[in-house]
């Protein structure tokens, strides 16, 4: 199994290596390949004390909590207004920033 590690420089002699797949680990080590050699070591303790398996959790259907309010303003008579003072502001704040 390949995993992906972080490895970073915390100071002049310690390296820290930490990896979040397929479980979170984090070791320390006074040299780049301490580090990494102990999380390899961490690695193999964590995985050969349990087991690994593949869940399928079904997707929700959650509907987008605005979506009762869609069209509600469509035959108003002052939609064209608001729409309008809209751009208005819109223009003029776009204006403003490019004096800026």
């Amino acid at each position: 199994m390949q995993v992906t590690v972080f490895i970073e420089r915390l100071a002049e002699h310690i390296y820290r290596a930490a990896t979040t797949q397929p479980i979170a680990l984090s070791t320390e080590g006074s040299t780049r390949d301490e580090a990494l050699d102990r999380l390899r070591t961490l690695a193999q303790q964590r995985l050969t004390a349990g087991e690994m398996v593949c869940l399928d959790i079904p997707e929700v259907s959650v509907p987008h909590p605005w979506v009762p309010f869609a069209g509600i303003w469509k035959d108003h008579p002052d939609l064209d207004a608001v729409l309008e003072h809209i751009a208005a502001a819109r223009r003029h704040l776009d204006a403003a920033e490019s004096e800026a």
